[in-house]
């Protein structure tokens, strides 16, 4: 591939990076179907989540639906806490993990959190569970016992984890890879959803979604449940964090590897291969080469009055230009400007510039030869 190939296929690929980034973005920013904010437990719309609460307070669940991060170490603290989307700091992230050190359970739905496991592969709202080459009904995690998981339509799809070492699955894929990944940290458990799909109001009346939203969140009653509200999750309100503070751990990674890549991409792009090569130079014309041009052009045209015009027309342009003169500028400006600028005797401009009548060659080549000198005095001043 040429050079000029491969620096269009870099820009393009730049470019089409950047329109996914902003795309990414705006759907982000944007959410849900316009009908509510999803996964909201205060949203009674299709991508909201408050049949998830009434359906745990009918359970017997205390159920408090939260938009900041509660004291999680107090008396009396949650059992399970539902993380819908991780919008966590750096301090609150350290306090989840010690409450779940310390034996709370953790539900998250967010691919892109700090607690879930890697990422290795999806499946649409068009796979059916069960089916070859999709995911199966085998479920090894405890809380899942006695569910019929092959049942369970997840809204829109998921994604699926690559369970840690030790830990349980449910839903698998090829590869090993599963929905649900149940992982014991200290006296604890993180539950990782590929998605928030089992859990909204339009999916928890179908298949065996609600069973496992309830054995997962309120396994029995008098369980102490926290669901903290997507987008509010600031230490003592949500006007408290800072536009940094609202991107997730995961988007913050992505961030940096786009960077690292366009490092990577411009060290490469600046890499000199090879010592440098010299360039041919332009060729300065000499003041004898202009007036022997100009006996030439006179020469052919017979017509000194016609090859002085282009003369001084040309020294006009070459002022103007030089010496920063607008275009539509009087003679009076344009001699004024020069005289100042470099010296040159006024009446000497005016004898160069103004249109004059030329008897012969003799005048033409005096002309030519004094157009000349102001041009040398004007390059060594300007």
């Amino acid at each position: 591939m040429s050079a000029p190939a491969r620096t269009g296929a870099a820009q393009a690929w730049l470019v089409g990076a950047a329109i996914a980034a902003v795309t990414v973005l705006g759907v982000v920013a944007v959410g849900g179907d316009g009908g509510g904010p999803p996964l909201s437990p205060r949203s009674d719309e299709p991508l909201g989540t408050s049949a998830l609460v009434v359906l745990a307070g009918e359970l017997g669940a205390e159920v408090d639906v939260a938009d900041r991060l509660p004291d999680l170490e107090a008396p009396g603290g949650p059992d399970v806490v539902l993380l819908l989307a991780d919008l966590l700091d750096g301090d609150q992230e350290d306090a989840v993990r010690r409450w779940v050190d310390g034996g709370g359970r953790l539900v998250v739905t967010d691919p892109l959190s700090g607690f879930v496991p890697p990422e290795v592969g999806f499946f649409d709202v068009t796979s059916e569970l069960g089916s070859p080459g999709s995911l199966n009904g085998a479920c090894e995690i405890r809380a899942l016992e006695g569910i019929d998981v092959a049942a369970v339509e997840p809204r829109n799809g998921g994604v699926l984890y690559q369970p840690p070492v030790g830990s349980e699955t449910c839903l698998d894929g090829a590869g090993g890879a599963a929905h649900i990944v149940a992982t014991e940290e200290g006296a604890g458990t993180v539950v990782a959803l590929g998605g928030a799909g089992i859990l909204v109001n339009a999916a928890l009346d179908e298949g065996e979604n609600a069973p496992v939203a309830a054995a997962l969140l309120a396994p029995e009653a008098g369980t102490r449940v926290v669901v903290l509200e997507p987008g509010r999750l600031g230490g003592t309100g949500v006007g408290e964090r800072s536009l940094i503070g609202l991107i997730s751990p995961g988007v913050k990674r992505a961030l940096v590897q786009v960077a690292l890549a366009f490092a990577v991409y411009a060290v490469w792009r600046a890499w000199r291969l090879g010592r440098p090569v010299p360039e041919r130079q332009p060729v300065a014309v000499a003041g004898s080469e202009l007036v022997a041009a100009v006996g030439n052009m006179l020469d052919r045209t017979r017509s000194p009055g016609h090859a002085a015009d282009l003369l001084r027309a040309d020294l006009w342009r070459f002022l103007a230009n030089r010496l920063g003169v607008p275009a539509g500028a009087g003679l009076d400006v344009l001699v004024a400007v020069a005289a100042e600028r470099t010296g040159i005797d006024e009446a000497r401009l005016r004898q160069a510039l103004e249109r004059r009548p030329i008897d012969g060659d003799a005048d033409l080549l005096a002309l030519a030869r004094t157009i000349d000198h102001i041009r040398e005095e004007v390059l060594a001043h300007v």
